[in-house]
């Protein structure tokens, strides 16, 4: 006899729990109440009206609650007053302390005594052994300095054909403002230091690529502007350059020979300082400063563009004397004289030799 098949279980049921009512987009109130706060912005609103409403709902200081004069003389509020008086004067100690050490430390390195001994005049090997890491060694001088602002507002000034002496890294390059120069010529005797320039050029100005040319040379040396140039630069430029030269006056003069007699040469250096107590102290530290660096900085910079014979325009002096802002222009007919006794082209050949001599930047 066969089995009859069992009643299947009815399967039991979920229970079902009672939901939430979904929220509508935008949140209404009643008549009569202020409304709240959409959750999203109405389509019908602009950039205008929210910015409005956002400006009326800031909160005032009308807003803020006051303290009675109960909780203001309580402990727990003069602890909590305590505790965040403390931090402004842990950061301003912690700040002190700093400067402090660090004019400590400035005054032992230019006070205590030092072995002299003989240097060359030529120290490119300086330069070429710090070119990868020269930033880095300046950028903390050049910061509390303050140079940087400098070193930009004298470079915006450039403009037609610009020549810049002792470019090293090109620490200037980030501030040429391109659109106001027709060509950009950048020179330095240090190979490996211009490398370093070329690269930040690229960085920094890679449309500008092709109307910019780099020259491995001393600015001793003649220097033969481009081709398009024949009445010579349009600005020259040179910042911390004055200190590592052997002939710094030859060095001006050099620049007003390449420099249109309409032309401009502007200068930012450091040497001699106002004070006589600071004169010292440079004076001393002068030769293992330059051992280290290739930078003599207790060089007299007026007494240097006096001999010269430049035509000065502005002269300003910062920290406490030592940074020199210098604008000058050469003087009239100088550039032809000046290249003819040196027997200088006025014109760039198609093919220029390119030498190496002792000079860089600081």
């Amino acid at each position: 006899m066969a089995k009859l098949p069992k009643v299947p279980r009815s399967l039991p049921t979920k229970r079902s729990f009672p939901t939430k009512p979904a929220l509508p987009l935008y949140r209404y109130a009643p008549q009569g109440q202020p409304a709240a706060e959409p959750l999203l912005q109405t389509p019908s609103s602009n950039p205008k009206e929210n910015w409005q409403r956002v400006w009326s709902e800031r909160p005032k200081l009308s807003d803020l609650q006051r303290l009675s004069d109960e909780e203001v003389r309580s402990a727990q509020h003069q602890a909590k007053l305590r505790r965040w008086r403390q931090w402004p004067m842990f950061g301003i100690g912690l700040i002190a302390f700093g400067m402090g050490m660090y004019g400590v430390m400035l005054y032992v390195s230019l006070t205590q005594d030092v072995e002299h001994k003989e240097l060359p005049s030529d120290l490119l090997d300086r330069f070429d052994r710090d070119a990868e890491g020269y930033d880095e060694k300046v950028d903390l001088s050049e910061t509390l300095l303050l140079l940087t602002s400098k070193r930009k507002k004298l470079t915006a000034q450039a403009k037609g054909h610009v020549l810049e002496v002792a470019v090293g890294t090109g620490r200037n390059i980030p501030y040429y403002t391109t659109k106001q120069c027709a060509t950009v010529t950048l020179l330095d005797a240090s190979g490996p230091m211009l490398a370093v320039a070329k690269r930040k050029w690229n960085d920094t100005h890679k449309e500008y690529f092709s109307r910019v040319f780099f020259k491995q040379q001393s600015a001793l040396d003649p220097i033969v502007p481009p081709f398009d140039a024949q009445e010579g630069y349009d600005t020259v430029i040179q910042t911390m350059g004055l200190c590592s030269t052997p002939d710094p006056v030859k060095l001006l003069q050099n620049m007003e020979a390449s420099t249109k007699e309409d032309g401009q040469i502007l200068l930012l250096e450091h040497g001699k300082s106002h004070y006589e107590w600071l004169n010292n102290l440079l004076d001393k530290s002068a030769p293992a400063h330059a051992d280290e660096h290739g930078c003599w900085w207790n060089k007299d910079i007026g007494e240097i563009v006096e001999e010269s014979g430049l035509e000065v325009v502005t002269i300003r002096r910062y920290n406490f004397g030592t940074t020199w802002w210098i604008e000058l222009k050469p003087r009239k007919g100088m550039r032809t004289r000046l290249a003819e006794s040196a027997d200088v082209p006025t014109v760039a050949q198609p093919e220029v030799l390119v030498a190496r001599k002792s000079w860089s930047l600081w």
